[in-house]
Protein backbone atom coordinates (compact mmCIF):
# COMPACT_ATOMS: atom_id res chain seq x y z
CA UNK A 1 0.00 0.00 0.00
CA UNK A 2 1.14 3.33 -0.85
CA UNK A 3 2.67 5.95 2.05
CA UNK A 4 0.45 8.77 2.83
CA UNK A 5 0.34 11.77 5.00
CA UNK A 6 -2.72 14.34 4.55
CA UNK A 7 -2.50 17.83 5.40
CA UNK A 8 -5.17 19.41 8.21
CA UNK A 9 -6.95 20.61 5.11
CA UNK A 10 -7.56 17.60 3.43
CA UNK A 11 -8.60 15.81 6.52
CA UNK A 12 -11.05 18.22 7.07
CA UNK A 13 -11.89 17.99 3.11
CA UNK A 14 -12.44 14.15 3.89
CA UNK A 15 -15.15 14.73 5.66
CA UNK A 16 -16.62 17.58 4.06
CA UNK A 17 -16.65 15.81 0.45
CA UNK A 18 -17.81 12.35 2.57
CA UNK A 19 -14.51 10.34 1.17
CA UNK A 20 -12.39 8.20 3.12
CA UNK A 21 -9.00 7.34 3.42
CA UNK A 22 -8.96 4.58 1.54
CA UNK A 23 -10.85 5.71 -1.16
CA UNK A 24 -8.43 8.49 -1.81
CA UNK A 25 -5.28 6.13 -1.58
CA UNK A 26 -6.67 3.43 -4.08
CA UNK A 27 -7.38 6.23 -6.25
CA UNK A 28 -3.15 7.53 -6.27
CA UNK A 29 -2.21 3.72 -6.14
CA UNK A 30 -4.82 3.05 -8.58
CA UNK A 31 -4.85 5.89 -10.90
CA UNK A 32 -5.71 6.33 -14.76
CA UNK A 33 -3.43 8.91 -15.66
CA UNK A 34 -0.84 12.08 -13.79
CA UNK A 35 -0.04 15.42 -14.69
CA UNK A 36 2.71 17.59 -13.20
CA UNK A 37 1.45 20.89 -11.64
CA UNK A 38 1.52 23.74 -13.73
CA UNK A 39 3.17 25.80 -11.61
CA UNK A 40 4.63 24.15 -8.34
CA UNK A 41 7.70 21.55 -8.99
CA UNK A 42 7.15 18.98 -5.86
CA UNK A 43 3.16 19.17 -6.37
CA UNK A 44 1.59 16.85 -8.97
CA UNK A 45 -2.23 15.58 -9.79
CA UNK A 46 -3.30 12.18 -9.62
CA UNK A 47 -6.74 10.96 -11.34
CA UNK A 48 -9.47 8.41 -11.23
CA UNK A 49 -12.41 8.13 -12.75
CA UNK A 50 -15.31 6.76 -11.02
CA UNK A 51 -18.30 6.12 -13.01
CA UNK A 52 -19.15 9.93 -14.93
CA UNK A 53 -16.62 12.06 -12.72
CA UNK A 54 -12.95 12.44 -12.18
CA UNK A 55 -11.96 12.98 -9.11
CA UNK A 56 -8.78 14.78 -8.60
CA UNK A 57 -6.19 14.43 -6.19
CA UNK A 58 -3.31 16.65 -5.02
CA UNK A 59 -0.43 15.62 -4.27
CA UNK A 60 3.27 17.19 -2.74
CA UNK A 61 6.34 15.36 -3.07
CA UNK A 62 8.23 12.68 -5.42
CA UNK A 63 8.56 9.57 -2.95
CA UNK A 64 6.53 8.15 -0.05
CA UNK A 65 5.13 9.37 1.80
CA UNK A 66 3.36 11.17 -0.35
CA UNK A 67 1.17 14.41 1.33
CA UNK A 68 -2.11 14.89 0.06
CA UNK A 69 -3.60 18.38 -0.14
CA UNK A 70 -6.87 18.29 -1.32
CA UNK A 71 -9.16 16.10 -3.37
CA UNK A 72 -12.17 17.13 -5.48
CA UNK A 73 -14.24 15.75 -8.24
CA UNK A 74 -13.12 18.13 -11.12
CA UNK A 75 -16.34 19.28 -12.95
CA UNK A 76 -14.03 20.04 -15.84
CA UNK A 77 -12.73 17.25 -16.56
CA UNK A 78 -16.02 15.06 -16.06
CA UNK A 79 -16.52 14.42 -20.18
CA UNK A 80 -12.78 12.76 -20.64
CA UNK A 81 -12.97 10.21 -22.03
Amino acid sequence: MIKVNFTNHAKDMLQERKFTEDEIISALSERDWSENDEIETEIWHAFKKIDEKVLRVVVKGREEPYIIITMFYDKRLRNRK
